[in-house]
């Protein structure tokens, strides 16, 4: 059952930039980033619980479109804070949506306890109820978008509503035992993560937070844009490629995109403006109003 108070934003206080911050984000976007969007800090009711977050949207007075953004990483790593909310939240808003962001349970000061693709799923599907609170956000046009483990995050809340009109992932996990084997850190995170389970008990964890387990749930009404790096090295390309293989096996629209410099981090490599290009186009066209 829905906790009635989900949504509901308990705080909300300006993002702020000191000057070399500011002159980061102008350097990477432009003026238009700091002077056009306005971006705040928020604390808002999921599953009873006050979960943190961030919220961008355009400067001008309007009704826009509403973009969910699952941040990747775990605990501190990979957690939002003022300069990235500029750097990955603000430049969408300037296209004229609100953007949401949640730092997950457990998470930058938020209550509960971090589970990695468990119960904080609820913690981004609530933003949808957070954009009812928000006069500048129109809910019933919205997508939802991950990066990392927040691709994970986005594609098992595909599962859970299918209402979005359109999904994007950057560089998602899609396959958590595979990437387990991988990589000795992960898997030693995931161990301590999960320490209290048997075997069997842990297999079905990862299985559950693996979308090549649950493509055929994905929605048909949903399209999704999937990109990946060929040089990442901290979820390798063939995460969204055997995703991309079953959901053609599947007929579920989505479109791969392989980006031929692209490592784990856009912003680091210079992909972050051909990544871009292809989120806004997919973005505009998908939530147009009817």
């Amino acid at each position: 059952m829905t906790n009635l108070t989900d949504g509901i934003i308990v705080h909300r206080e300006p993002a702020t930039l000191k000057k070399p911050a500011a002159a980061a984000v102008r350097r990477l976007y432009g003026e238009q980033v700091l002077t056009d969007t306005i971006v705040e800090k928020i604390t808002y009711l999921s599953d009873g619980l006050r979960i943190n977050g961030y919220l961008a949207r355009p400067s001008h007075p309007g009704t826009y479109p509403v973009l969910i953004w699952n941040r990747g990483g775990s605990g501190d790593k990979g957690a939002l804070d003022d300069l990235t909310a500029y750097l990955i939240l603000a430049p969408t808003a300037l296209w004229g949506f609100v953007v949401l962001g949640t730092q997950y349970r457990g998470n930058k000061g938020s209550e509960g306890e971090e589970d990695w693709g468990g119960e904080d799923i609820n913690d981004a599907l609530n933003l949808i109820e957070v954009a009812r609170n928000i006069p500048e956000a129109d809910p019933d046009l919205i997508a939802i978008e991950g990066a990392s483990r927040g691709g994970m995050t986005t594609y098992i809340a595909l599962t859970r509503y299918d209402n979005f009109k359109c999904a994007i992932v950057h560089a998602g996990i899609t396959d958590v035992a595979r990437l387990c084997e991988q990589k000795e850190d992960f898997r030693k995170y995931l161990n301590r993560l999960f320490k209290n389970l048997c075997t069997e008990d842990k297999k079905e964890k990862l299985k559950e937070r693996s979308a090549v387990s649950f493509a055929d749930r994905l929605p048909r009404n949903v399209p999704l844009l999937i990109m990946h790096g060929l040089k990442d090295r901290v979820v390798p390309v063939e995460q969204s490629q055997m995703l991309a293989e079953r959901l053609e096996k599947l007929n579920i629209p989505h479109k791969l995109i392989l980006l031929e410099e692209g490592t784990h981090v856009a912003l680091k490599d210079g992909t972050y403006r051909e990544i871009d290009r292809y989120r806004r186009e997919w973005l505009e066209k998908h939530l147009k109003k009817e």
